[in-house]
């Protein structure tokens, strides 16, 4: 989408309306590559993700961008960072990120478990996803900033409840 300033130097759209579909946002997020710089990562994905929740579909982009991070399990995407808000923002993501921790746990994934984890979380649920970061500890899949990364986590957690 074009862009233009205002002379107070606000962006405005100066195009039609998006046109963009789920499918060009799969294809744009299946050929995205992070680079060594997590600033540039949010700023790219800041951008692929402008206007997503208005995409008619939307919610089946949600594996996309699970598989982006799996495919990149140390790469910076921000904490929270762009992704985190639009996963964040669908209904069922909770569910959808605990088959990818089982499938690649990476760092940003391990970070969303605790988050969840510092919420207010039935007593099931929270035991659920103390033991899905402890399987992260030890996943073999798991590199090992990432298992270090739950094993602090879980060590937060258990200072937050006195155990």
């Amino acid at each position: 989408m074009a862009r233009e300033s205002l002379p107070w130097g606000l962006p405005f759209s100066a195009s039609a309306p998006m046109t963009r579909s789920v499918d060009d946002l799969l294809r744009e997020l299946q050929a995205f590559a992070p680079t060594g710089d997590g600033a540039d990562n949010v700023h790219r994905l800041n951008e692929l993700l402008e206007d997503f929740a208005a995409l008619p579909g939307c919610e089946r982009v949600v594996p996309a961008l699970l598989a982006l991070m799996e495919r990149h399990p140390q790469a910076d995407f921000g904490t929270p960072g762009p992704l985190v808000h639009v996963l964040e923002g669908q209904p069922g993501y909770p569910e959808q990120l605990a088959a990818s921790l089982e499938r690649q746990p990476t760092e940003l994934s391990a970070w969303m478990a605790n988050r969840l984890l510092n919420s207010r979380l039935p007593r099931d649920q929270r035991g659920a996803w103390l033991r899905r970061l402890t399987a992260v500890a030890s996943h073999p899949r798991a590199a090992a900033g990432v298992r270090d990364s739950a094993i602090r986590f879980l060590d937060f957690q258990g200072s937050r409840q006195g155990s």
